[in-house]
């Protein structure tokens, strides 16, 4: 009866108003602020306006997509296609990095990261045609502030010539010998030391020879040395401009405010309009049956196909087609993938390349005769009739993450191929019967990589012999001309004392909270949100005393909870975590009436755990996530650290289930024990001893606030009592038996379908504040001396914890040396603007008693924390692990000690 009631008085939810999705509906053939609408169409899966236009002055091309998404998107794009393999598109992307006339500040973005809502891996990068800057925020004066920054620093470029001898330049040593040195020159040596890309780049230059994409966009070494300064400046000129500019933004903010805003953007940076050259895209030849590399021994079959801008329904169906053949369990590649391990990593189209580039591999040439009777499977019809609901779960990945990424966009931008393509997707099984005919029957390249254990030292050597070519001309040249020094001064956000920080950082949050006292003494705070218009609801539940059993449960609960939630509302997002015992749930809208929002949150706190078809569809769903988003960085640090359920055994908790499911088609008994078994955890959950709230909103609302909390939680009470009477024994009457994981030193090498190495160390160590410094300075100063920028070298501290890491790591074993080597450096080299410099960089505004403690620190206590890391190595008293390809001899770590693992035989992470 309590829970017929219960239900029936929060059935009716309040429409919620978005602020700018379909508030304005903009006509075909209109001009608003300059920018006239040539199409206008709607998406129902994604639940998007889509706007495209252009600038009427510059033609300038802007597409808008209208969400409602609360996080909005943007990029700056720019096509910039390879010229020749110098490596300019790259060498330019970076010197644009180097600060502009108004803020001549190296990588600004990255001194705006933190204190902005825009993520760390919102970088510029560079593709195989195209040029990305990439901003993100909820509130639109937050981009309209990361927006002039990215104008700035493109349009307005310092561009200096010594910004272009950081990149790549021909250094003399002692005796005139030649060496080449710079950022791109060292990221691309990384590169060409990965089998996989050696691999993709000779194929696509291969089939593609006589077209701009048989040229490597960020270089070759021999041939680096043709980028001049002089060439750089003038390919800057040529494309980045804005008649050859794409604008795009993704979010709920009103079009006609992006109209408006880029108007004005646009007429304060305002360039030539220049034609851009057109590009022959069609090779000039068939290419040959068979291609033979060196490198890492590996098998494959590429095919080549016709233009996809002109068939682009085929791209996104050759994407789903790859997925299904790769990932799914006990379908397609998948059985040969798991007996011989990682496939090429260039499998699927590319519409960026035109004609598009379609592989099948493995990095093991055992598996040559497998793979030709699959590709036989596959031209005799075995493979063309997939069932539809694996089908649907590739969708999924797709149409169900509840939001549009702008880079699964912009192959269909930058080629002015209508994105509806992608946003109002169909597959059906018969779709892929045409596909399959149309282009693997045709004629293959068969690439054989064979070993060459020696193909590095070739490379190097072949570097040496080119630089010697060069030497001829340096021996005319001055000793001053013929000497750069190998420090080049570049300013910084300190040295530039009157530069507004202002103009480029943008609002902080603020953290005056007000306590409110509740009748069910639930701690509760209310914070000054962010936005006026915004409301945050953040549900902390403290989940330390929970069993293994229950904690399990929690961690399925934290990403079934989402799914539940957005099927029922769509416009609001919810997000779930578990982060340091406690299991956080999170609602963000954007609404002044309060009681909507609690009315919204109110959906969180009666989940649909009896309702097994939505918990099956939802755990398709998740695994589908977990099988697209491989995070080998997270998941090896997560791991070495000992953390309770690190995140590789959650996906393959996940994964396995839904796999499951699938096979079983009276899979009603896994489902309903699943079922009893969250439904028993979650009411553990709503006991009010172990809850508490934080609110960010408008304080003015605290009597509001407080009311609604206090509803809230008489809700809680009525579903915590009703379960008691009238659901199976509560384990004891809500007794639990508290887990605890002592920390254990591991030696551990766990190879995995990755597509990357990942090396860590990690060291139990005392909480204290000056290894927050600790981890900074070696993290930015001192492992940077020894991890090159492909490497990637950090240092994290968590309470209790210090962890060495590095990813597209090649070295493995040898990297443990570099960490001691760091930590040696920091005791030698450790100087007080270095300490107040980690200083600056660690403490955060919204922990005062933090900022405080690290503001304290001496020199003398990180020398002393960095002499106990330095004594825990020397002792083997670490957690060492690697995750990554199974491309070594892996007797040699089992003699050392090392426990080998394979994860995972049952899906591919």
């Amino acid at each position: 009866m309590l829970n017929q009631l219960r239900k029936a008085k929060f059935s009716t939810i309040t429409q919620y108003q978005i602020r700018g999705v379909f508030k304005q509906q903009l006509k075909e053939g209109e001009t608003y602020n300059n920018f006239k609408v040539d199409e206008f169409y709607r998406s129902r899966d994604f639940q998007t306006l889509c706007y495209k236009m252009h600038h009427t002055t510059t033609n300038t091309n802007y597409i808008h997509f209208a969400t409602n998404s609360i996080v909005n998107q943007g990029a700056l794009i720019f096509k910039t296609p390879a010229i020749d393999n110098s490596g300019i598109p790259h060498i330019v992307q970076q010197i644009l990095t180097c600060g502009s006339q108004r803020y001549p500040v190296r990588d600004a973005w990255s001194h705006m990261r933190g204190r902005s809502l825009q993520p760390p891996d919102l970088v510029p990068y560079v593709s195989t045609d195209h040029t990305v800057f990439q901003v993100q925020s909820a509130l639109f004066e937050d981009l309209k502030q990361l927006f002039n920054l990215t104008f700035e620093q493109v349009f307005r470029p310092m561009f200096r010539e010594v910004d272009f001898l950081q990149q790549i330049r021909v250094q003399v040593l002692g005796g005139n010998e030649l060496i080449l040195r710079g950022i791109v020159y060292d990221q691309m040596i990384k590169q060409l030391e990965q089998p996989e890309f050696i691999h993709a780049e000779a194929v696509r230059k291969h089939l593609l020879e006589g077209t701009a994409y048989q040229y490597t966009t960020g270089g070759i070494p021999t041939e680096m040395t043709n980028a001049s300064y002089e060439r750089c400046q003038q390919y800057q000129k040529d494309y980045i401009h804005l008649s050859n500019a794409y604008l795009v933004t993704v979010g709920d903010i009103d079009v006609l405010q992006y109209c408006q805003y880029f108007n004005d953007l646009i007429e304060q940076h305002q360039n030539t309009i220049k034609p851009i050259k057109q590009l022959d895209y069609q090779p000039v030849k068939l290419f040959e049956p068979r291609l033979s590399l060196r490198g890492q021994p590996s098998f494959s079959f590429a095919y080549r196909g016709a233009n996809l801008t002109e068939t682009p329904e085929d791209y996104f169906k050759l994407g789903i087609l790859s997925f299904l053949l790769h990932d799914i369990q006990d379908y397609g590649l998948r059985p040969i993938l798991e007996k011989y391990g990682s496939y090429c990593l260039n499998y699927g189209a590319d519409m960026t390349l035109h004609n598009q580039i379609i592989q099948f591999g493995f990095n093991n040439k055992e598996c040559e005769q497998e793979l030709y009777t699959f590709i036989k499977q596959l031209n005799d019809n075995i493979y063309q009739v997939i069932p539809q609901n694996i089908i649907n779960i590739a969708l999924d990945r797709i149409r169900l993450r509840r939001s549009i990424n702008v880079s699964d966009l912009i192959p269909y931008i930058t080629n002015n191929v209508k994105p509806s393509i992608y946003l109002n997707q169909e597959c059906k099984s018969d779709d892929f019967q045409v596909l399959i005919e149309k282009y693997f029957t045709k004629d293959k390249c068969t690439v054989n990589m064979e070993a060459d254990q020696y193909y590095i030292e070739d490379m190097n050597t072949e570097i040496k012999q080119h630089l010697k070519q060069l030497q001829v001309n340096y021996q005319k040249l001055s000793e001053q001309q013929k000497i750069i020094e190998e420090d080049t001064d570049v300013l910084s956000l300190e040295s530039l004392p009157k530069l507004n920080a202002a103009n480029i950082i943008p609002l902080l949050k603020q953290k005056n909270s007000i306590i409110l006292d509740l009748n069910f003494n639930v701690p509760c705070s209310i914070f000054a949100a962010k936005h006026p218009q915004q409301s945050n609801i953040k549900w902390i539940i403290d989940v330390s005393q929970f069993s293994q059993k229950d904690y399990q449960n929690i961690c399925i609960l934290k990403d079934l909870l989402p799914e539940f939630f957005n099927k029922q509302v769509s416009q609001h997002d919810v997000e779930c975590s578990v982060i340091d015992d406690k299991l956080i749930i999170e609602l963000i809208c954007l609404d002044k009436n309060i009681e909507e929002a609690f009315q919204q949150f109110q959906l969180v706190t009666d989940p649909a755990l009896d309702n097994l078809e939505l918990i099956s569809q939802s755990l398709s769903i998740i695994s589908a996530n977990y099988l697209s988003n491989e995070d080998i960085p997270q998941i090896a640090v997560s791991y070495s650290q000992q953390e309770k359920y690190p995140i590789i055994q959650q996906a393959r908790k996940i994964c396995q289930l839904e796999v499951e499911i699938l096979k079983n088609y009276s899979a009603k008994q896994i489902l309903s024990q699943l079922s009893q078994e969250l439904i028993a955890c979650f009411y553990k959950i709503m006991n009010k001893n172990i809850q508490s709230f934080e609110i960010y909103s408008n304080p003015l609302l605290k009597d509001k606030i407080k009311s609604q909390l206090n509803l809230l939680l008489t809700n809680i009470k009525l579903q915590f009592d009703d379960y008691l009477m009238n659901k199976i024994d509560f384990e004891q009457k809500y007794e639990v038996v508290p887990f605890k994981q002592e920390f254990q030193y591991l030696k551990l090498y766990v190879a995995l379908n990755s597509h990357t190495n990942c090396v860590t160390e990690t060291i139990q160590i005392a909480h204290k504040p000056a290894n927050y410094i600790l981890s900074n300075l070696l993290t930015h100063i001192f492992i940077p001396q020894y991890c090159n920028d492909s490497q990637l070298g950090y240092c994290q501290y968590n309470p209790g914890k210090l962890t060495f890491y590095t990813v597209n790591d090649i070295h493995t074993l040898r990297t443990y040396r570099i960490f001691e080597n760091a930590v040696h450096l920091l005791l030698e080299c450790l100087d007080q603007d270095n300490l107040n410099s980690a200083k600056l960089g660690t403490f955060s505004i919204e922990d005062p008693e933090r900022m405080q403690q690290i503001l304290a620190v001496s020199e003398e206590e990180v020398k002393e924390q960095a002499q106990y890391v330095l004594k825990q190595m020397a002792e083997g008293q670490t957690s060492q692990v690697i995750f990554g390809k199974q491309v070594q001899q892996l007797d040699e770590y089992v003699k050392r000690g090392w426990t080998i693992e394979r994860y995972i035989n049952e899906v591919a992470v």
